[in-house]
């Protein structure tokens, strides 16, 4: 092993996940009137458009904790409309991962591997604007650099919470976009923004 790898492995940052959760759910209490009602035309939408609605609004939804953190903008439940300027790169990019995700969960372990390093992909293409190719392959990198076993748990954890059914769901789904968000932030090196916010 070189001096440079065994440097790099010692100095290698890896996401503390009590900071994504601490901050996650702050930042969710902050804006939880407009999440939850964001949420609720959200899931209308996609339900009455059979789900062809779904990847616009929930990137709107993206970009309203985008707006916040790295804006310092209060985010309004219409903000989750944000996302309609971009609607078929992100449809097809919900599509994809839906499928792919979907496809691989058939061996459980597949889907938790795909859903981990694919985490970031969404705030990839909201924050910076990416391509679904890049916004794959810069999610990837990320999350092997800053712990991929950390993200496992992470994935995990976040699977835990929103199994839950019925209308706590309205809760579940936008803390965890909230929470994906804020590791988002972390692992970029944005933790001022996100303490900020």
């Amino acid at each position: 092993m070189t001096t440079l790898a065994a440097t790099e492995t010692v100095t290698r940052q890896t996401v503390d996940l009590g900071a994504v959760f601490k901050h996650g759910w702050r930042l969710f209490l902050k804006d939880i009137v407009h999440l939850l009602l964001a949420i609720v035309v959200a899931t209308a939408l996609s339900i009455v458009s059979l789900g062809i609605l779904a990847g616009p609004l929930y990137a709107g939804l993206h970009k309203m904790v985008v707006e916040r953190v790295r804006d310092g903008r209060e985010p309004k439940w219409d903000d989750v409309f944000g996302g309609l300027d971009r609607f078929w790169t992100y449809l097809g990019a919900a599509l994809f991962l839906v499928l792919v995700i979907g496809l691989a969960s058939i061996t459980i372990v597949g889907g938790i591997l795909l859903a981990t390093i694919w985490l970031y992909v969404f705030p990839l293409m909201v924050d910076r604007g990416m391509r679904l190719g890049e916004a794959l392959g810069a999610s990837y990198h990320m999350v092997r650099k800053a712990g991929f076993w950390e993200h496992v748990a992470l994935v995990i954890l976040l699977m835990v919470i929103n199994s839950i059914d019925g209308p706590a769901a309205l809760v579940t789904a936008p803390f965890t976009i909230v929470t994906i968000m804020v590791a988002y932030y972390l692992v970029d090196g944005r933790e001022d923004a996100v303490e900020k916010a």
